[in-house]
């Protein structure tokens, strides 16, 4: 894993993080110093401080999977004319003209399809740039924080023209959030728990990080949580004297000969056996700051509190999609969290 090229990490999480969040990422320097410079507008600020002309129903190209998630959340996916290469969900969207990356786009590409709108999110600023100043609408969407997903509702449901649509999906997800914490309240622990966003070299989810808000409102204590980085290095000395109850792991590290080598084996998690991965990218609903999450936190919660599992099941089935939306804004039942997490 240590051998991965260098912009490759586990894409789901790092699209909140300055790198993409929809597949198996490699390790980059970028994470080693990515505070928030203290006199720099939010990316959202941005956004939301740009006039931008549009026709009332514009044609949109996303950049970022967590945007085309976004916009058909709101009801505006036959509006996506362009994606990224990683725009995966819903499944309708992997058939629309792929335009670029995370990092690059193919601006003649982008040039032909004549957009009104491209959506970016944070860690794209430079991207967003480049396709300006070839006189093109760009907003850089801001996802750092789990209730940046309210937020960002709201945002992408004005720039689509479905205003409606994105203030009542942001109700309804704001609402999910107080439903899960009446339920957590009944908790009879707080779990400390360690967040894997990669194995080698070990990096985590700090406070920064919409991650952090998972695992808070679940329930759970970031081991990480005094660090105000997005998703920083962590040692393994610091890991082992955090000591956490239970580690949550990627995908990609399962069955890797290092979870049976010190320090990893003395680990009390690891011996007690509470070792649990993320399925693989199509099925990974915790990953990915968009509604989908909600599915994610049930499962993580369960495992958090296990005598809150049947209860937090319900809480996760209870639609929140608006009235028109394309799509509902949770999974199929296919994809329940039951049958897509794997246990060490």
């Amino acid at each position: 894993m240590a051998g991965k090229p260098a912009l490759i990490i586990h894409l789901s999480v790092l699209t909140a993080a300055f790198i993409s969040s929809c597949s198996g990422l490699g390790p980059s320097a970028a994470f080693a110093n990515n505070d928030k410079a203290p006199n720099r507008p939010s990316s959202q600020n941005s956004a939301q401080n740009q006039t931008i002309q549009m026709s009332p129903k514009p044609r949109i190209v996303s950049l970022a999977p967590s945007n085309t998630e976004l916009l058909c959340s709101v009801g505006a996916k036959d509006q996506i004319i362009g994606v990224s290469s990683f725009c995966d969900y819903p499944k309708e969207v992997i058939g629309i003209t792929k335009v670029g990356t995370f990092i690059s786009a193919n601006l003649e590409r982008l040039a032909r399809l004549k957009p009104d709108l491209v959506m970016l999110v944070s860690g794209q600023e430079e991207l967003a740039g480049k396709i300006k100043n070839h006189h093109l609408n760009a907003v850089v969407v801001d996802n750092s924080t789990l209730t940046d997903i309210g937020k960002n509702l709201k945002r992408v449901g004005e720039l689509s023209g479905h205003c409606q649509e994105g203030e009542e999906a942001a109700e309804k997800f704001a609402t999910k959030l107080q439903d899960l914490a009446i339920i957590i309240r009944k908790a009879n622990k707080s779990p400390k728990v360690f967040y894997c966003v990669w194995p080698q070299p070990l990096m985590t989810a700090g406070k920064s990080s919409f991650i952090h808000g998972i695992i808070t409102s679940c329930g759970g204590i970031n081991v990480a949580g005094d660090i105000n980085v997005s998703y920083p290095r962590f040692s393994l000395e610091r890991l082992v004297l955090s000591n956490p109850d239970l580690i949550i792991m990627p995908c990609e590290a399962h069955n890797q000969a290092f979870m049976r080598q010190s320090p990893w084996n003395k680990l009390q998690a690891v011996r007690q056996n509470r070792v649990y991965y993320l399925p693989d990218q199509k099925n990974d609903m915790l990953s990915r700051p968009t509604l989908r999450v909600i599915k994610g936190m049930a499962w993580l919660g369960g495992i958090f509190h296990p005598e809150l599992k049947s209860e937090l099941a319900t809480w996760s089935e209870t639609s929140t999609a608006g009235k028109t939306a394309n799509h509902s804004l949770l999974p199929a039942a296919h994809n329940s969290f039951n049958n897509v997490y794997v246990r060490n």
